[in-house]
């Protein structure tokens, strides 16, 4: 999709609005209230949006954990945009700025039904698939190639 242009978040209305785009996404078909979408680390994470016309269509947040290590969370692409790479430019552009910050790893939490999605970005699965939020998940990790930095 030529007109979609991936971005970091400019303001706080941009991150209120990203926000509820991951409440439509990830929250509300599991009947979740308004504000189960957020965490206490949104302040101090780098959040990037996909925006179509004006709209924000896709979302995804990077954390670093450590020097070395990041955590990607919150995923999210509006189900009439799905499948049309969005998802994959957000990881790839994460994945960019992690190398700019010298982070040598990348961790994620993953839907099983997003595992094939992850891998083919280059993310192997780890340890055994667990429960979260009703939904069966496992962690996932990518190693930054020094050939990249």
């Amino acid at each position: 999709m030529d007109n979609i242009e991936v971005r970091p978040i400019r303001d706080n209305l941009e991150l209120n609005e990203m926000l509820y785009q991951r409440w439509l996404v990830l929250r509300a078909p599991l009947n979740m209230d308004i504000g189960t979408e957020k965490d206490s680390y949104e302040d101090s994470a780098f959040h990037l949006v996909a925006v179509c016309h004006n709209q924000i269509v896709g979302s995804a947040r990077l954390r670093e954990l450590s020097t070395e290590l990041g955590s990607i969370a919150y995923v999210a692409v509006l189900p009439e945009f799905q499948n049309q790479g969005i998802g994959r430019k957000l990881i790839k552009k994460l994945i960019e700025t992690a190398t700019e910050k010298n982070l040598k790893r990348l961790r994620l939490r993953s839907r099983i039904s997003a595992l094939n999605f992850y891998q083919k970005l280059g993310f192997s699965p780890e340890g055994e698939p667990f429960d979260y939020l009703g939904i069966p998940h496992i962690f996932m990790h990518l190693d930054i190639p020094t050939s990249l930095k």
